[in-house]
This record gives structure tokens, C-alpha cells and sequence, in this order.
């Protein structure tokens, strides 16, 4: 970008000649200064166009963060987080810290010194702790217009010092592609134990709790749209039950129990519908019910065996597992009545949809050369992908923004929650326990 400014610099000066010259007309002129000043994207400021199927990663620099007092805390803890961060979005390339970079220039960034290193995005940061509570302030710098792009100031108890990184991490996100980040999410999942329990943890994985402590075995995590209670199945009365489970303060509610199963339950958008797989005549169907558990319609009819909704983000169509052409496949079906349109013909088995927030894509688990895989699809059919090839792999779900897929992965030799870009070029392991199922939370704080 530096080599892009000096060159926009010479084209500058040579323009009182080009212009002067006898066989420029006057009309050409204009016309030559406009495309001039279009050829040098290094005067814009930096963005990331996440609709480019040829984007590269932007090389961002983040030195360790710098404390101004001795022996604080490890500020190399805190640039980690957002490396890692930024790293799981597939959209940068994270550069090493050169040497000889002194603490002082997280005030003032020599500039040149970065350039050199190929960085286009530089972040610093600096911190104080006072009792319990951690002053810190970052930064997102310009490399090659030498200006600071966005600065935030945070202050919270030291055992928050992980989601105050996680909050700038998001606002970077923000301030690079017009979409806030999904950092400061979690993901819940159930725990690949006997039991298998309900947990929750931050999209990397720290911060681990468990939510139930049944004995039994629990399925199928779906969080609220605000993000304080979760719905999933439960066998702790013997048999599929739907269940909710509000947070603070803690309450359990048991939604539905018809005969059957009552499960894979969705919320719509604005929550004030649940879509799942309730028995009908004996075959599961697609219903929606209330968050109380009255039913207000049944979705689908005919004779496969229909389970898994998930709404578009508009609300106005559920994409849903039928095997009603004999094998499972994904169909959708208008929400306001209408009959169901096949998706899927590339496998003869897809299921474990989830629609994407952007309302472009579905993710899914399909069987692909005899083992699951994670793949995408547009709404309308097209545009097949498959996303991953070691071990099993299961459940997909979206972030919140639409950037990354959680999903299940057998390639470690035990079930894990592993995080990817949408791409599926970054695939790392999250889950500090054995696990599967993810579902992501929607709502950012």
C-alpha cells in the first residue's frame, strides 16, 4: 500500500505536463485526472468486501498489549484473545510482531516500521489494574493513511478482561465490514458423556458452564432470541419431552410432552413461534407452537417422516428434513401454507439444516463418500459446496453474523465442537469437553 501512495504521488506531479501536453485536448483532461484517481484504492479506508469470492486475508498486525504499570497482568493474554479472535473469521492473515518494536509506540506506531512488515491493520493496546477493575484502552490503526481507524476505552473487573477483548474484536468487525462481530457469543452444546448434559461456553471455548445436571440424556440445544433461556429435549421423564430452561433466575419449564417425540425445536426470529418435530398419526410433522407450548398449526403433511426446521431470517420460510422421496433430503415450505420445494439431489442423505442470519445459505450435514460432512447450499439450489473431509462431521450451525459455522467433528479421535469460516478454510477445535450438537446464540452483548 506504501508503494501505492508513492506512485499515486509521481502520476500527481506529472499531471501539469500530461495536461500541458499539445496532443491532450481539453476534454481528455477530466477524464484522465478521474481515472487517474480511481486506479489507487490505497486513499480509501480499510474495508473488507465479504461479498468478493476473491478476497484475500488482510494482514493485520496486534503487538502484545502494553501495560503502564509493572507486573499488572500479561499483555500478551490479551492480544492473543483477539488474535485468535480475528484469526477464526478466515478474513486475516495475523502477522508476527517484528522486532524492536518498542512500548512507547503503542502511543505513537512507527508507521514505516509496520509497513515494512506487510501490514495493512495495526492494533495496539495499552491497560492499568486498579483493585479489581482493568482499565483498557485499544486501537485500530490505518497502516498506509496513518490514521487511527477506531479507539475504544473499557473498564470491568479483571475476570472480565476476555469479553472486554472479545467487545473490540466485534467493533473492529464492525468498523471493517459493516456487520458487527459474533465474539462476545455463545455456543451451547451437549456434552458426548453417558449423560449427556447441557453446556454453554464463549464461541472459543473458555468460560465452560453446565446448565443441567439430569442423568439423562438431553438433545437438540436451542438458544432464545434475547439469549436467557434455551430450549431442548429431554428423556428425564422417559421419553422426548421439550423443554425450557431461563437462566436468571433459574427456571425450568417443560413445554411440550404429546405423545411421541417433541423435538429439534426452533424459535422464529422475533420468538413468538417455535417450529418442531411433533408425532402426527403416529409419523413426525413440522408444527409451530407458542412459547407456551400451544399449538398454533401444522406445518406440513404427506407421509415421510419430516423433522429438523430452521427459519429463514425474514421468518416467512422453514427449511426442514423430509424423506419423503425415500432418502432424507432438505425442502422449504412457506410458513404462511403452500406446498414443500426439494432442495437437495447431490447425496442421498442431508439433514441438520440451519439457515444462515445473512438468509443466503443453509448449512447441513451431508453423506459424502460413505462419512458426514458439513456443507452449504444457496436458497435456491445452487452453488453445492462442501466445506469439510476429515472424520465425521455433524450439526452445523451458523454465528450470529453469518461468518462462521459451529459444528461436530469425530477427526480428533473423540467428538468435538469445532469452529470454521464460512469457506471452510479455518477449522480448529473449541470444546474443552467432548461434545456435539452446537447451537450458537444470536444475541451479541
Amino acid at each position: 500500500m506504501a508503494n501505492a501512495r508513492a506512485s499515486d504521488k509521481d502520476n500527481r506531479n506529472s499531471q501539469p505536463r500530461l495536461a500541458g501536453h499539445p496532443r491532450v485536448s481539453a476534454i481528455m483532461v477530466p477524464l484522465l485526472l478521474l481515472l487517474i484517481a480511481a486506479s489507487f484504492p490505497a486513499w480509501a479506508k480499510l474495508v473488507i468486501d465479504v461479498e468478493n469470492p476473491n478476497l484475500a486475508r488482510m494482514p493485520i498486525a496486534i503487538p502484545d498489549f502494553v501495560s503502564t504499570q509493572p507486573g499488572a497482568m500479561n499483555g500478551r493474554e490479551l492480544a492473543t484473545i483477539l488474535r485468535n479472535d480475528l484469526y477464526l473469521t478466515g478474513l486475516f492473515d495475523i502477522l508476527e510482531t517484528p522486532g524492536g518494536i518498542a512500548p512507547a509506540e503503542v502511543e505513537r506506531p512507527d508507521f514505516q516500521k509496520w509497513a515494512q512488515s506487510g501490514a495493512q491493520a495495526l492494533v495496539t493496546g495499552r491497560f492499568r489494574v486498579e483493585g479489581d477493575q482493568l482499565i483498557l484502552e485499544a486501537r485500530l490503526f490505518d497502516v498506509a493513511l496513518k490514521e487511527m481507524q477506531l479507539g475504544k476505552r473499557f473498564r470491568g473487573r479483571v475476570t472480565d478482561r476476555r469479553p472486554m477483548v472479545h467487545k473490540f474484536g466485534d467493533r473492529i468487525m464492525e468498523q471493517l465490514t459493516g456487520i458487527p462481530g459474533c465474539f462476545a457469543s455463545r455456543i451451547a452444546f451437549i456434552g458426548a458423556s453417558r449423560s449427556r448434559e447441557v453446556f454453554s461456553m464463549d464461541f472459543d471455548g473458555h468460560n465452560l458452564r453446565r446448565l443441567t445436571h439430569d442423568g439423562s440424556i438431553n438433545l437438540f440445544p436451542e438458544w432464545a432470541p434475547n439469549g436467557r433461556s434455551i430450549l431442548f429435549t429431554s428423556y428425564l421423564n422417559g421419553k422426548p419431552d421439550l423443554w425450557s430452561l431461563t437462566f436468571s433466575p433459574p427456571e425450568r419449564r417443560l413445554v411440550s410432552a404429546r405423545p411421541g417425540i417433541n423435538a429439534s425445536a426452533r424459535y422464529s426470529p422475533d420468538g413468538r413461534a417455535i417450529a418442531l418435530s411433533m408425532n402426527y398419526k403416529g409419523i413426525p410433522k413440522i408444527f409451530l407452537i407458542t412459547p407456551r407450548g400451544n399449538i398454533i398449526k401444522r406445518l406440513t403433511s404427506g407421509r415421510g417422516n419430516d423433522i429438523s426446521p430452521t427459519w429463514s431470517p425474514d421468518g416467512s420460510t422453514i427449511a426442514y428434513v423430509s424423506d419423503q422421496a425415500g432418502s432424507p433430503q432438505l425442502y422449504l415450505i412457506p410458513v404462511g401454507g403452500g406446498q414443500p420445494t426439494r432442495l437437495t439431489f447431490e447425496t442421498n442423505y442431508n439433514t441438520d439444516p440451519d439457515w444462515s442470519p445473512r438468509g443466503d445459505l443453509l448449512t447441513f450435514t451431508a453423506r459424502v463418500g460413505g462419512r458426514f460432512q458439513i456443507c452449504t447450499i444457496r436458497t435456491d439450489g445452487s452453488d453445492y459446496r462442501v466445506l469439510t473431509d476429515q472424520g465425521s462431521n455433524q450439526a452445523p450451525a451458523w454465528s450470529p453474523d453469518g461468518r462462521m459455522i459451529s459444528f461436530s467433528s469425530t477427526r480428533n479421535g473423540m467428538r468435538q465442537i469445532f469452529l470454521m469460516d464460512m469457506m471452510g478454510q479455518v477449522q480448529v477445535p473449541v470444546s474443552p469437553i467432548a461434545g456435539k450438537s452446537p447451537a450458537w446464540s444470536r444475541n451479541v452483548k
